[in-house]
């Protein structure tokens, strides 16, 4: 199967530019590595920029999702909620985590040009979200500070990420997050569930 094997060449490819790079990663290490000749990999894959590419695009489901949960969200606890759902996604995403964590030089430049519109359109899309749903300048503060939070935590908390547990760094994330917007701390059935929701 065709898509099997896109599979087992990211899988791969994924685990050597985690290992050494993706600078110091060739094509022909990742052929060889999956028992390929070079020519079976360009097959399905023309360079190791596409490679990088197909494994950044798992993440775009996450971030549209992401994004219609805040827009549909009303008012700051749903905002929470928002927050608390695309943290519960994060071990899913360790992977994708380490990889930039381990190139974070080279997806500056390929997010640079691979997204600076859809970035645009993000920022947009949250902003207003945030001027509709925010009651007054505080909320809507209070609001950004939150998802601030969220989304540059893998950023400026790259080992902190990696390196804890999410059983015990989730319930820490989400209590700054209602901290944040000045909610009361989560209820122990929801901070118990926050793996667990969907």
């Amino acid at each position: 199967m065709a898509s099997d094997t896109r599979d087992r060449i990211r899988e791969v490819a994924q685990q050597l530019f985690i290992e050494q790079g993706y600078d110091a990663t060739s094509l022909r290490e990742i052929a060889d590595r999956l028992g390929f000749t070079k020519a079976a990999l360009y097959y399905h894959f023309q360079s190791k920029e596409q490679i990088l590419q197909a494994l950044l695009e798992p993440a775009d489901g996450l971030i549209q999702e992401f994004m219609a949960r805040l827009e549909a969200a009303d008012g700051l606890e749903q905002w929470a909620d928002a927050l608390t759902w695309v943290i519960a996604r994060m071990p899913e995403y360790m992977d994708l985590f380490l990889l930039i964590e381990r190139n974070r030089t080279v997806l500056e430049t390929v997010k640079a040009v691979r997204s600076a519109g859809q970035h645009q359109e993000m920022h947009d899309r949250v902003q207003r979200a945030v001027r509709s749903k925010g009651a007054d300048l505080g909320e809507q503060v209070r609001m950004f500070a939150a998802l601030g939070a969220v989304t540059a935590f893998d950023d400026w908390a790259p080992r902190l990420l990696i390196e804890e547990s999410p059983e015990k760094l989730q319930p820490h994330l989400v209590a700054a997050v209602r901290d944040i917007l000045g909610l009361p701390p989560a209820r122990p059935a929801r901070a118990e569930t926050v793996a667990a929701s969907a």
